[in-house]
């Protein structure tokens, strides 16, 4: 759970990034509404949900601790897509004076969104959270170490780490060959990262290396 709070941190360093170049840095005044005051706000409210999750871990009310975890991923997700729609729109005002921190921010929206959906998968999946027992519920992947009987893999379950290899996969459209989605909402929840990376590495990132090109 420690590793779990600590990349929601990250996460919140990324994304603060965005919202600083947009609120306060070269992106400013660069968008056709103005949405600053929007971006402002959940620039410190990231880092009180993050300071409040690292507290409940601290204190060990691990109950409390996953629902917050799945509130703050679900903000994170929301601000992702804010900060795409952002983006685009300082493309559509014009953005060859600001091209270099469009291009940060497009990198960091990409990792974002890798460590972002690898929560949603291991939230989704978790084989074990604490004291909760989840033994006669069905599993949203089916990684082979589950799907057969692999000598010195007996006891095997997953852990982040393999949510994260998977986060990395699809948010580059790449299938994970050795690990299937086995239900509606594991597939569909991939289907999302995959579509916000073709948004931002095609459509943005394209868009202002062309503009740099065009110099």
């Amino acid at each position: 759970m420690a590793a779990i709070v600590a990349i929601m941190f990250v996460i919140s360093l990324l994304q603060g990034g965005i919202s600083y170049a947009i609120s306060f840095g070269e992106l400013r005044g660069r968008l056709p509404i103005d949405l600053a005051w929007l971006v402002t706000t959940t620039f410190y409210g990231r880092f009180a949900l993050s300071a409040a999750m690292a507290v409940l871990s601290i204190l060990k009310h691990k109950r409390a601790l996953v629902r917050s975890i799945l509130i703050v991923d679900g903000f994170f997700t929301l601000a992702l897509l804010s900060h795409t729609s952002a983006l685009i729109g300082v493309l559509l005002g014009g953005a060859a004076e600001a091209v270099h921190a469009l291009l940060i921010d497009v990198m960091l929206m990409a990792v974002s969104n890798i460590l972002i959906f690898s929560i949603w998968y291991w939230m989704i999946d978790r084989p074990e959270m604490g004291d909760e027992s989840r033994a006669g519920e069905p599993w949203q992947f089916l990684f082979p170490q589950r799907g057969g009987s692999i000598p010195h893999y007996e006891s095997w379950f997953p852990q982040y780490w393999d949510y994260l290899f998977v986060a990395f996969t699809t948010s580059f459209a790449f299938s994970p060959t050795d690990v299937l989605p086995l239900t509606r909402r594991a597939k569909m929840l991939m289907m999302l990262p995959a579509a916000i990376s073709v948004v931002i590495l095609t459509g943005i990132a394209g868009s202002a290396i062309n503009i740099l090109a065009g110099r």
